[in-house]
Order: structure tokens, then C-alpha cells, then sequence
């Protein structure tokens, strides 16, 4: 893939993310304020098996954290096929921020529902929006040198 196209596809994973990210927001709040989750103390496996399996909204959330992690580990594969050190660093950046939400994730369900656990993982999903939204600054101006003419 040329230059060119990878900066089109690296700024439609922005897109992508950005909408997975609302999703997942969404969803997140609902878990929050309108599911009564039980308080147990499982291990990692064992709590996220018991929740995914008798609550459809934190298996929806988990499989949405997946699939943000798979589009920010694409968004950071594509950045290293550019000559940008700023998109490399922005890739690592959102990708740290999302294993920290996931990592929050988990905390939450292992801690017996830890509120500091529910906003690390609001805090971190909201630096990666910071993070890609500085992405597509970096992608616009990279696009624009790429197309403008030459004089």
C-alpha cells in the first residue's frame, strides 16, 4: 500500500474507532446505571465467564473492547508503515489507553465493582479519543502535503 493509502486507511480506523468508542460508551453507561450486577469475588476467567454468561450487555461490552483493540493494534501496525514518529507515537498512545480500559474492566468485575476501577476505564477510553482526534490532525496535514500540487 502506497503512502497515500494507508494515511486514507489509517483515517477511516479513526472513524471506525470513533463510532466503536460511542458504542461502547453507551453501553458502558447502561451496565452502569441500569444493570444490578451482582457483587462476587471470582477469579479473572472465572468473573468475566459468570458475567458474560448471565448478563447479554457485559458480553455485548466485552466483545466491543475486543474489537477496539483490534482496531487500535491495526491503527498502530498502519502507523509504523508511515514515516510520521508523531502517528507511531499516537498509535502507542491509544493502544496503551485501551489495554488500560480493559485492564479497568476486569479490575471492576474481579474488585466487586470499584468505582475508581468504572472511571479508569472512562478515563482511558476518553484519552484515546483525545489521542485519535490528534490523529486526524496528523493524517490532514499528511494528506493535504501528499495532494496539494507542487510549486
Amino acid at each position: 500500500m502506497n503512502q497515500l493509502g494507508t494515511i486514507k486507511s489509517m483515517r477511516n480506523h479513526v472513524f471506525i474507532f470513533l463510532g466503536l468508542i460511542l458504542a461502547q460508551f453507551w453501553l458502558g453507561m447502561t451496565i452502569n446505571l441500569e444493570v444490578v450486577l451482582p457483587t462476587l469475588h471470582y477469579s479473572g476467567l472465572s468473573a468475566l465467564l459468570f458475567y458474560s454468561v448471565h448478563f447479554w450487555q457485559v458480553l455485548a461490552h466485552i466483545i466491543l473492547a475486543i474489537i477496539v483493540l483490534i482496531v487500535s493494534v491495526r491503527f498502530l501496525m498502519l502507523s509504523f508503515g508511515t514515516q510520521s514518529r508523531a502517528l507511531q507515537i499516537i498509535g502507542i498512545i491509544a493502544l496503551v489507553a485501551i489495554v488500560s480500559a480493559i485492564f479497568n474492566g476486569i479490575e471492576f468485575l474481579l474488585s466487586g465493582q470499584f468505582f475508581g476501577n468504572s472511571i479508569g476505564m472512562a478515563m482511558s477510553g476518553v484519552s484515546a479519543v483525545v489521542t485519535y482526534a490528534v490523529a486526524l490532525y496528523f493524517l490532514g496535514s499528511i494528506f493535504s502535503e501528499s495532494v496539494a500540487p507542487r510549486i
